[in-house]
This record gives structure tokens, sequence and C-alpha cells, in this order.
């Protein structure tokens, strides 16, 4: 742990086995005193610890309509996973943790509790419209990577950082800004918020993040370096067990 904590932001493709690679190598490089994840606590005792409580956490935590819309995300998540022929069993938060155990280093959630993320959805989109709008964007993608003269649409293996994916972004602000709001933006404060007081604390963090909150978490983090405050924020911290088997990027 240095005076001046440091945050070494890593933007990924959740299942793709390219970008696993990078986060390994990445953390390895680093050698970091915490890695943080794109994860709260429900989601990463399921990533960690090889269990699935969260959609039956989600039904006794809030009310039926954000557990059945995390249900049906989660379901046409897979569903796209399979369709670019991504591994379900490889993500790169699984392999961050791995890798933080590997080298005894803890393992920092900086993400909002996906109970509050669901609830806030659902309070601005219907249970119903929101598969139809993620189905809509997939399509549009895919109908995209068809047509030769889009030179801004890359594969997943080529995405870099989340410049790559603002077009999706962007469409997803059109479509529904209520949901981007709840999904992206005030995802992206939360993490930015975490990472910043785990900075003050001392702490030279790897942060593993979706290619989609690259952006938002980077100019968060840019405006939060100057102030020496920071809001009343917890930062759970774990540490890994380094368990999960099904890992295998090497």
């Amino acid at each position: 742990m240095s005076a001046n904590g440091s945050i070494t932001i890593v933007p990924s493709v959740h299942f793709s086995v390219s970008h696993c690679r990078r986060v390994r190598s990445a953390i390895r490089d680093e050698d970091p005193d915490l890695v943080a994840v794109e994860l709260g606590a429900s989601r990463y005792e399921y990533v960690d610890r090889d269990a699935d409580p969260v959609v039956f956490d989600l039904a006794r935590a809030v009310a039926p309509a954000p557990a059945a819309a995390y249900a049906a995300v989660r379901a046409l998540q897979r569903t796209v996973v399979r369709l670019y022929g991504f591994d379900l069993e490889t993500t790169d938060m699984g392999v961050a943790i791995e890798t933080a155990a590997e080298l005894d280093a803890n393992v920092a959630l900086v993400d909002d509790p996906i109970e509050e993320t669901f609830s806030g959805i659902v309070g601005g989109v219907s249970l119903t419209t929101l598969p139809r709008i993620l189905r809509r964007l997939m399509r549009s993608r895919r109908a995209e990577r068809i047509e030769p003269s889009n030179a801004t649409l890359l594969a997943p293996g080529e995405i870099e950082s989340g410049e790559d994916v603002r077009p999706m972004i962007d469409r997803l602000r059109r479509l529904v800004p209520n949901v981007a709001e709840v999904l992206i933006d005030r995802r992206d404060r939360a993490m930015a918020e975490r990472l910043h007081a785990l900075r003050l604390e001392g702490y030279d963090v790897v942060a593993v993040v979706g290619v989609a909150h690259h952006d938002g978490i980077r100019r968060r983090l840019e405006g939060l370096e100057s102030r020496a405050d920071v809001r009343d924020v917890t930062v759970p911290i774990r540490s890994p067990s380094g368990s999960p088997e099904r890992i295998l990027v090497d």
C-alpha cells in the first residue's frame, strides 16, 4: 500500500476468453493491493463460491417484479453469450477473483447490490419491455456486423475500451434513457466513488469492469481526483477462495 493509491482500470467483455486472458495478465503484471470487481455481495458469492442464490435472494429481498426482471435478463444474456460462441463458465470476474487468490490479494466489491439495480429498473420500465429492448439491441448489433460498410462495430476480441461500445450505449440511451441511467450511469458513479475511496486510503487497485462502464468510471475518477473528500461509502472487501476450477484460460 502506498501513501497515494492508484487505480488501474481493465475494461473487459465479460464472457470473452481473450478478455479473460487480458484480465489475468493485467492483474499479474500490476500485483495490486486489491482487485476490484464489478460485483456486489450476492453476485460475488455466485462467482467465487459456485453458488447461485441470486434469483432466490432477489425474490425474498424485493418485490416479485425486480426478481422476475433479473431472471428474464439473465436468461437473455445466456442466450446472447451462446450465440456469440462464448463460454458461459468463463467470466472475467471469475478470472479476476481467481488471480487475486493466486497473488494473495483481497477483492473489493465496487458495484451496487443487484437488488437495488433491478428495483430501480422496474421502477422505470415494465417487466416485458426490458427483455424486448435488449433483444432489439442484440439484433441491431448482429445486423451491423453483417453490413460491411459499418467499420465502427468491432468483434468482442477487438474491443479495447469504452469508446468501442459507445454506439450501443448511445442506442440504449435513446431507446430507454431511464434504464440507461440505472444500468450504466448510476453504477458508474457508485463504482467510481468506491474506487476513489480506496485510492484515498492508499490502496493500489486493479479494477476489472465491463467495457460499457469504462468511460463513465474513468471520467468520474478524473473528476474526483482533485477532491480530498468523498461521500460516506462502504466498500466490501473479501478474501477470495480461489475455488472456481471451471475457469481455464491459460
